[in-house]
């Protein structure tokens, strides 16, 4: 009898392992329907061997996600951490997580999975991403000081963490470290194709940003005086861009067509309130944004049905100028004024891999 059920052990842990080498073959050649077909075949006999019952979760959440279906992917991913806490469970629950928008879960499971496995340099790495993309961005870079750095650490992965610390540095305005951190991966790799393409990115972002620099500076020089309710509009323009959160530039953008609008046109006003928020939505529209006019008129208090109604009279008076001096007049972060920043070598496409968020 003992012999028996040992030969039936063997038998599901040899139909187990069959199974994985055919996920691992499907994964690679991109067949990830497949890879969930097998999982679910096989863990009809698994239920007495948790650790493989695991390990067939965690191919089957991996599939799901690269499928784009991390609602999906999410019970598998935390049923395999549940019953056997890997790095790689950790990795796959937080990704979902964060995918789903639950990004505070996503920030705890990375900070447990962090000191219950303090070798898988991954998991730090993935919680700065996370930081990061709430803008918790010296946080971020905290957490990139506190990993080790040892000969274990894959090459594309040391590359990976001198890109990102250089645009968390970049991004906080500290663009001389930012250079030399990219000088410090190049002395490390001096192959990489991906830290060089960064240094162009750094460079277009640093020129780009000098230009903005210059750009606000005159538009707030330059800004004319005006009073009455008027007035009270432009002031309401600068509270309406502060508690939406907006740059200084597309609060500047809005006050200069404020008053050019002004000028044309003679309005008679009443409200100021759904005037600033018409203002910044023409702003942002030039741009090439489409945020929610509710939204935005919420933020001021304002009815979004005149919200729209002072919007529509602001694009006729746009419509009615030639593109070329409305952008330049008007355009904030699409100003042709900025254009001098543009890298004109090489493309900074591919630094995106390098990083996956934008310097700001």
């Amino acid at each position: 009898m003992v012999s028996n059920e040992r030969g039936s052990t063997n038998d599901t842990r040899r139909r187990i392992e069959r199974s994985l080498e055919s996920c691992l073959e499907w994964s690679r050649l991109g067949r990830h329907r497949k890879v969930v077909a097998e999982v679910e075949r096989t863990l009809s006999i698994v239920s007495d061997h948790p650790q493989l019952e695991a390990t067939l979760l965690i191919w089957k959440a991996q599939a799901l996600l690269a499928m784009g279906y991390p609602d999906r992917a999410l019970p598998p991913a935390s049923r395999s951490w549940e019953l056997d806490p890997s790095p790689h469970a950790c990795h796959l629950q937080s990704n979902a997580l964060e995918a789903l928008g639950d990004l505070d879960d996503s920030e705890e499971l990375l900070r447990m999975g962090w000191q219950l496995f303090p070798e898988a340099v991954h998991l730090p790495v993935q919680l700065a991403v996370v930081l990061s993309d709430q803008a918790r961005l010296p946080e971020a870079l905290d957490i990139l000081d506190d990993i080790q750095i040892d000969d274990r650490i894959p090459d594309d992965l040391h590359i990976f963490l001198f890109g990102m610390r250089s645009n968390l540095l970049a991004a906080m305005g500290r663009w001389a470290e930012a250079e030399e951190a990219l000088r410090d991966g190049l002395g490390i790799h001096p192959e990489s194709e991906l830290l060089r393409d960064a240094q162009d990115a750094l460079e277009h972002a640093r020129r780009r940003a000098r230009a903005e620099e210059a750009l606000v500076a005159s538009w707030r020089d330059g800004l004319e005086e005006i009073d009455g309710v008027a007035a009270e509009v432009d002031d309401a323009v600068v509270s309406c861009g502060a508690v939406n959160e907006l740059p200084e530039l597309v609060t500047l953008a809005s006050r200069r067509l404020w008053r050019a609008f002004v000028e044309q046109n003679k309005p008679k006003l009443q409200a100021p309130d759904p005037w600033s928020a018409a203002l910044i939505l023409a702003i942002l529209e030039i741009d090439g944004n489409r945020p929610s006019i509710a939204s935005i008129a919420r933020s001021v208090r304002s009815n979004p049905s005149s919200v729209r109604t002072v919007l529509a009279r602001l694009r006729d008076f746009l419509s009615s100028l030639d593109t070329e001096m409305r952008l330049r007049a008007f355009a904030a972060h699409s100003n042709p004024r900025l254009d001098g920043a543009r890298s004109t070598q090489r493309s900074n496409e591919r630094s995106a891999d390098v990083v996956p968020f934008p310097i700001r």
